[in-house]
């Protein structure tokens, strides 16, 4: 009788958490105007991102997120540290960072969760924002830097968000960091907690771990009404677990509270299929930010090359809804991420390159006319 009554309460206030939230979202927009214009990915069509903290975490997510999320389909943003924060702040293995950019090819964004993962505002208190920035900010995207897969030699793209840890900034650290280091940082709750597209400076997120979201259903309104607004909304997580799989079975030896940030599988595929039914697109945290990324670095130079971009700048993808035609040939290009972005491509030259996966050209509705090698003629193209 008590586990009932238990249970009854929890979802009492799972369900008025979760509605408090709505209203919330309600009050913060006054008029929502029905447009009958085409809604244009990354431009105007809204969408969710998944958002998941704490690299330590690396082992279950590629478990039980590879198949979840899809090649290029459903897009999540990792949030990575430097060092394995929940075993004793140990450097990651190789495996592990190849199972990070293992991720970062099925389409995923790799972004920054601070280097060894320190409360900002604490951290800031007790020795300054310089030393914050140098300890978090700077030496995270040197270690990135140094990091690459050990049979491709893949490394990590560009770096353009930033999510707090623990939640945990100001304002003033806002201003050190962006657009200085990040293009976006993501924070929690923050008025509406609805995103505009192309944003810049930090954006809100809605926690989903199993101790504030049980049951998945309750985000159903949330959804419609961002559909409705045309705004985007961030889902934060951290472990993909199901509701039966033991800590245990990582290695760790956690504290009841630390157990709790976790999120299953069952309420992830739930939230992606409400978000299909209202024909939502999943986007990442710098989709949002309306930035384009590539992993291969010939790639981003052509393209910089071709719109006249500086490395300084980052390149938006908004930038490239004009580009018809692109010639690519003989850059030693490898990999063609990035190339999603250019949806209004009708014309593509990609012959005497190092390219052999063209599944992305699948993304590209306009595109009638590719010219490549011989040895890739046998790879489905959509025209």
């Amino acid at each position: 009788m008590r586990t009932h009554l238990n249970m009854l309460k929890r979802n009492y206030y799972d369900w008025r958490y979760w509605n408090h939230l709505y209203r919330t979202m309600q009050h913060s927009i006054n008029n929502i105007t029905v447009s009958n214009e085409t809604l244009v990915p990354y431009i105007s069509k809204p969408g969710i991102a998944f958002s998941f903290d704490d690299s330590a975490r690396i082992l279950d997510w590629c478990k039980y997120g590879i198949e979840l999320f899809g090649y290029y389909d459903v897009k999540a943003t990792f949030n990575v540290n430097g060092v394995h924060t929940i075993e004793g702040r140990r450097d990651h293995t190789q495996e592990e960072i190849d199972m990070l950019l293992e991720l970062q090819s099925n389409g995923h964004e790799i972004a920054h969760h601070g280097y060894k993962h320190r409360n900002a505002n604490k951290y800031c208190a007790e020795f300054g924002m310089v030393k914050w920035i140098e300890d978090e900010i700077k030496k995270l995207f040197s270690w990135m830097d140094l990091q690459s897969h050990s049979k491709n030699k893949e490394k990590f793209r560009k770096t353009v968000s930033f999510a707090y840890p623990y939640f945990s900034y100001s304002e003033k650290m806002n201003k050190e960091i962006i657009p200085k280091y990040y293009k976006v940082a993501r924070g929690h709750l923050i008025g509406g907690n609805l995103i505009d597209f192309n944003s810049t400076g930090v954006v809100p997120s809605l926690c989903i771990d199993s101790h504030l979201l049980r049951e998945p259903s309750n985000v159903n309104k949330i959804l419609k009404f961002a559909k409705m607004a045309c705004k985007n909304i961030i889902f934060t997580s951290h472990s993909i677990l199901p509701e039966e799989a033991k800590w245990e079975e990582f290695g760790w030896e956690l504290t009841e509270n630390e157990g709790r940030w976790r999120t299953s599988p069952r309420v992830i595929q739930y939230i992606i299929d409400e978000a299909r039914k209202l024909d939502m697109e999943f986007y990442t945290t710098a989709e949002i930010g309306g930035v384009a990324t590539f992993i291969d670095p010939h790639f981003e130079s052509c393209v910089r090359k071709k719109l006249h971009i500086s490395e300084d700048k980052w390149i938006l993808i908004h930038e490239l809804m004009s580009v018809k035609e692109l010639d690519l040939r003989n850059q030693n290009i490898k990999s063609l991420d990035g190339i999603q972005y250019f949806i209004n491509l009708e014309k593509l030259n990609i012959s005497q390159n190092q390219i052999t996966d063209l599944r992305l050209l699948e993304k590209l509705p306009k595109l009638k006319h590719v010219k490549k090698d011989e040895y890739l003629f046998d790879q489905a193209v959509k025209n």
